[in-house]
């Protein structure tokens, strides 16, 4: 399925997340502070991340249907996608990520691994035309614009669900207010050589 915020295309799939969730769980439970011990270089949060050893792409397997799915809903033309890199990231009590997009990539997913609505946020996404509207109309600081026009979106999903959009578009991720760990496997999507979209070598 797929649908347009902002006027741009947003894919959503589900993959069950039973196998991830378990691995996840164990790496967790091996590591206190899993997987490492402080974020990334320039990251202006508080998660714990497999980002700095996502170029080892171990989870890419797991995604080969959503990847042939994913290239048909493209209709790419002599290439298929696959996964350039892809990481686990867990979310503990009164953790966030700031606001941020996934350049250079071509898209981009996050996949809901353990994921409870009842307690949980979804990645809310940023209209990247919100200071354009603003000028256009004051009317969009009072809620009354059309869809595209919304300042940001929060997608509605359940555990499984797999959300791809564009690596460009910025989205961040509020605030766990629960003690409930939030997990999710983010990864970045390439194309194929003979696809005219592709953006990493190979």
């Amino acid at each position: 399925m797929n649908q347009l915020i902002f006027g741009i295309p947003l894919f959503k799939y589900y993959l069950d997340p039973t196998e991830i969730q378990l691995l996840a769980e164990q790496k967790f439970q091996q590591c206190e502070k899993f997987p490492i011990h402080k974020t990334p270089s320039g990251w202006d949060c508080d998660l714990r991340t497999e980002f700095n050893s996502s170029r080892n792409n171990e989870y890419a397997h797991y995604y080969n249907g959503i990847m042939d799915r994913f290239s048909n809903d493209l209709t790419l033309e002599g290439g298929r996608c696959y996964i350039d890199e892809s990481w686990i990231n867990s979310y503990g009590l009164d953790e966030n990520q700031e606001e941020h997009d996934h350049l250079p990539g071509f898209y981009s997913a996050i996949h809901y691994v353990k994921f409870n609505p009842e307690v949980h946020k979804p990645a809310v996404f940023i209209n990247p035309l919100m200071q354009l509207y603003s000028y256009m109309n004051n009317e969009v600081n009072y809620g009354k614009h059309p869809d595209y026009m919304q300042v940001d979106f929060e997608p509605d999903v359940k555990e499984g669900d797999i959300i791809i959009f564009p690596s460009w578009l910025k989205h961040t991720v509020k605030r766990n207010k629960t003690d409930q760990h939030r997990i999710t496997l983010a990864f970045n999507i390439n194309t194929m050589k003979g696809s005219t979209r592709r953006v990493f070598g190979q």
